[in-house]
């Protein structure tokens, strides 16, 4: 996308400068701006837009020639509201590398398929979306994720779900000041994040338990876990990883997950990028 694009009688792409919280004005489906995923190597872009799902219209697959797979077609208008927004994060990233016109498409078990030579991963949730990518020739996997903060009401059967009595006495005893309906949050997405990285690997899906949070930095926004199953040959039981994770707003949260090629246990794990 390069500068805005507006259509008579239907709603606008702008693509300009952005952050989140800021309330825009008109008749604006999605506005957004690169951001930047600290690394101890090397930093890395990604795209974080805030959409509006009130103002989404289906013939804004066409006007940007999204992939409108049937699948998304049958959903409901704010299902493809979330699909528009996180293709048009893909795309926004992609034109970084000079690849805007790849139509990003739709797997077989439904995951975004990319350029030769690139991996990626896209998320939403809420109001907003996000995508990164990158060459895959140092990385073999790397996964963002974006969740709502749970509400209390919600607490139990995320407890249930997504932490075993070890982790759930770990964000107990902490000592965070970010409360167990947020920390549990951010363990929920970490581990989503992992997933979408490891995929590639794994070639299959695996449940929350195969990886095990055992510590989260809140200086380096960092959430440390370890494999607790062999998942493949390069992701082993005991090997250990790093989740960056930032907050968009009060109400949400973004982690990603990046899997080197010659990633080993404990090795690597982002760094905060300085203020």
């Amino acid at each position: 996308m390069a500068g805005t694009q507006r259509r008579k009688g239907g709603p606008m792409v702008a693509d300009h400068a952005w952050m989140p919280g800021a309330a825009r004005e008109g008749d604006t489906f999605f506005a957004g701006a690169e951001r930047v995923l600290p690394r101890a190597d090397a930093a890395l872009p990604y795209f974080l837009a805030r959409f509006r799902a009130g103002l989404f219209a289906p013939d804004l697959f066409e006007r940007h020639a999204i992939d409108f797979p049937l699948h998304i077609r049958n959903s409901v208008l704010k299902r493809q509201a979330e699909f528009m927004a996180g293709r048009l994060c893909a795309r926004a990233i992609l034109d970084s590398y000079g690849l805007g016109r790849h139509v990003v498409s739709v797997g077989q078990h439904r995951e975004p398929l990319w350029p030769d030579g690139y991996i990626g991963s896209i998320t939403h949730s809420g109001q907003y979306a996000a995508a990164i990518a990158c060459p895959d020739a140092a990385v073999v996997g790397v996964g963002i994720d974006i969740e709502t903060i749970i509400q209390s009401e919600g607490r139990q059967a995320m407890m249930d779900l997504v932490v075993c009595a070890e982790e759930l006495v770990y964000l107990r005893n902490s000592g965070s000041t970010l409360g167990i309906d947020c920390l549990l949050t951010l363990v929920f997405s970490a581990k989503e994040s992992f997933f979408k990285a490891a995929f590639p690997q794994v070639k299959g899906y695996f449940d929350f338990d195969a990886v095990k949070v055992f510590h989260i930095d809140e200086v380096s926004r960092i959430i440390h876990f370890r494999c607790v199953q062999n998942l493949s040959e390069r992701l082993p039981a005991g090997q250990e990883h790093g989740a960056h994770f930032d907050f968009i707003g009060d109400t949400s949260v973004f982690t990603a997950v990046l899997l080197k090629q010659d990633a080993q246990a404990g090795s690597w794990a982002p760094q905060r990028q300085a203020a």
